[in-house]
């Protein structure tokens, strides 16, 4: 759908991320055909807002106001399109939770979800969604320490919806002695000055690409400086055809007190269509071995929104893994990015609605409760993420990272190190390649040295 958009900034900018929720919105300021026209004109204060397209036109004068703008856009493309823009309705970030615990906080759990909805037109359902989710983790949070996230950028092979940080191993493996002993000497560097300067670690968390794709003997060497850390240490062992026994007893003798076993959905004919290498059984079995195991809460994460999918069939693929002990299971929207090799969603929207009101009721039976949630851009059916579990089984790091009320560290390739002070966040990332990140790991390592220490200087020291 090409859509002409002509409004002066900061409105421009600030209308664009609703007008992106049309399905295959291309947005310009100079289309002559165009199945949509939307212009904004500022006056002495009020905003006169036009929208044509579907043989309809709609106006309306707001006064200039980000969420007035914002509510007036939402209703009028809603009122072209015939139905609600989104669920979320003019909550288009990836964290909503961080609105919903400041309405929490002010005017607790029910005017919260009401505000949500009449505020921020949000659905009723999204509103308890999101306030439950809330509401049940931003409790664990901690004042004060720091979260540290280790990227293992590899994966025995790449999975066709997936954009993130991950490199064929076999291409790497014979750099990966060297790669391992510059990011096990980065993570050594970052928990030693966290213990020099007081300052507690909250969690561990462990991410890829597929971390366990490494041979068990460089995994070990790589997480050593980590053993045994006295807090939730989290290991990705999202591929199940690269765990293994020896795997199991690496991460128990260092500490590791969670791990993820996925599927993304176990069923043979989707697996093969998304470029999954493995069998529903063998993923079957892998979580049966991560369950002789002695590491304590193991989770599994699916994609709603892959071929071939049912609503029906994913409420009991839900019950099997909940038969089985897992205390966590993270339900994602399939979110297609620009470096993903698939560039359309499989379903319809309305298909991809039905299996997350399905999955969601069959958690809800089942006792899982949801603690944490945030959304990506271009996500199936304006859907969200999230983690539901048994209660006295969160991530801590999950809800730290999304609510970025603390520092986090990260080591290795791909690593992102969000710096938290004083409301503000700087970003500091490490390169992807891992032969850049070895040439430049000790100069990143230097900056993070600085900033820990600078923290600790301030009087008075609060992320």
């Amino acid at each position: 759908m090409l859509v002409r958009y002509r409004a002066p900034e900061p409105w421009r900018e600030r209308g664009v991320h609703l007008l992106r929720l049309l399905p295959g919105a291309e947005i310009r300021a100079d289309a002559d055909a165009c199945a949509l026209d939307v212009t904004v004109e500022e006056r002495g204060g009020e905003l006169h807002v036009s929208v044509a397209g579907r043989g309809r036109a709609e106006r309306a004068v707001v006064a200039a106001d980000k969420k007035e703008y914002l509510r007036c856009l939402f209703q009028m493309l809603s009122s072209i399109q015939g139905e609600p823009l989104s669920p979320w309705g003019v909550l288009t970030g990836v964290r909503p939770g961080k609105v919903a615990a400041m309405l929490i906080a002010a005017h607790g759990r029910r005017e919260a979800e009401a505000r949500l909805c009449r505020e921020w037109l949000l659905s009723p359902e999204k509103a308890r969604l999101l306030v439950a989710a809330v509401a049940n983790g931003y409790p664990l949070l901690r004042t004060g320490g720091v979260s540290v996230y280790v990227s293992v950028p590899f994966c025995p092979s790449r999975c066709h919806y997936c954009s993130f940080a991950s490199l064929p191993l076999e291409r790497w493996r014979s750099n990966l002695p060297a790669y391992i002993r510059q990011a096990a000497w980065e993570l050594q560097e970052l928990l030693a000055a966290c213990s020099r300067h007081g300052i507690a670690v909250n969690s561990i968390y462990v991410g890829g690409g597929t971390p366990t794709a490494l041979p068990p003997d460089l995994l070990a060497q790589l997480l050593a400086p980590a053993a045994r850390p006295g807090c939730e240490f989290t290991v990705e062992a999202g591929r199940p055809d690269t765990l293994t026994p020896e795997h199991l007893e690496v991460l128990e003798r260092l500490g590791v007190t969670r791990i993820s076993v996925n599927a993304q959905y176990p069923r043979d004919e989707t697996l093969q269509a998304i470029g999954r290498q493995h069998s529903a059984g063998e993923f079957w079995a892998a979580l049966a071995l991560a369950q002789r195991s002695h590491i304590n809460i193991i989770n599994s994460d699916l994609i709603i929104g892959l071929p071939g999918q049912q609503p029906q069939e994913f409420a009991g693929v839900i019950a099997d893994l909940a038969q089985r002990g897992v205390a966590n299971i993270t339900l994602h929207a399939l979110a297609l990015k620009r470096g993903a090799a698939t560039r359309r969603q499989y379903m319809a929207a309305a298909a991809v609605q039905a299996i997350a009101r399905a999955a969601y009721a069959r958690l809800e039976e089942l006792g899982y409760v949801p603690y944490y949630l945030y959304r990506q851009k271009n996500i199936a059916s304006n859907l969200e993420n999230v983690c539901f579990s048994r209660p006295g089984a969160f991530c801590y790091y999950n809800i730290a990272s999304i609510a970025e009320t603390e520092p986090v560290l990260g080591a290795g390739a791909g690593a992102i190190s969000k710096l938290v002070r004083a409301g503000t966040i700087a970003t500091l990332n490490n390169p992807r390649d891992p032969n850049q990140y070895m040439e430049r790991s000790a100069a990143l390592v230097r900056r993070k040295l600085e900033w820990l220490r600078d923290a600790v200087d301030k009087p008075g020291r609060a992320w």
